[in-house]
């Protein structure tokens, strides 16, 4: 497993992934309710890389955002904003579910075997940080278009008003 310096790098670079991405997504959305909901899901990305400087900074990371991660996100939006909202949700819930929430789980996990609970606890928020976007698409995948950013918004400190 890698290092905790390592889980932190690949943290914040899918905040600078995720940013782009739902920038990119907020960019090309069909209505006020879109728009309020990848204006969100920007908002949780951009405040959980803030946050997340202060351990990068701690264990000597660089926080220096690198353009190839800005690009890929940008590529990726690209490819599903005219996708339709369901297929765009699809997309969201089968990455998050499939790819983040296991390797960032993977990262909680080690941190626990390693006895480093300070550690843990900053795998285990970027852990549910993950949860909250995927409840968020299986929420809209369900239907519920009125209640789904609520996983998401009780993780803001700075909520965008409706």
């Amino acid at each position: 497993m890698s290092s905790y310096a390592d889980a932190l790098l690949e943290f914040y670079t899918g905040e600078v992934l995720g940013e782009a991405v739902y920038s990119g997504l907020l960019a090309a959305a069909r209505s006020d309710d879109e728009r309020l909901k990848w204006a969100t899901l920007l908002q949780l990305e951009t405040e959980t890389k803030a946050w997340l400087r202060v351990p990068l900074v701690a264990r000597g990371v660089s926080v220096v955002e690198q353009p190839a991660d800005r690009a890929n996100g940008a590529a990726a939006a690209e490819q599903l904003k005219t996708q339709p909202w369901n297929v765009q949700m699809q997309a969201l819930q089968g990455t998050i579910k499939n790819d983040f929430v296991p390797r960032y789980q993977a990262h909680a996990d080690a941190a626990r075997a390693r006895g480093a609970s300070d550690e843990e606890a900053v795998c285990r928020a970027m852990v549910e940080h993950e949860q909250a976007q995927l409840e968020f698409a299986e929420r809209e995948l369900a239907g519920d278009r009125t209640g789904s950013l609520e996983p998401v918004t009780k993780l803001l400190r700075f909520p965008l008003g409706r």
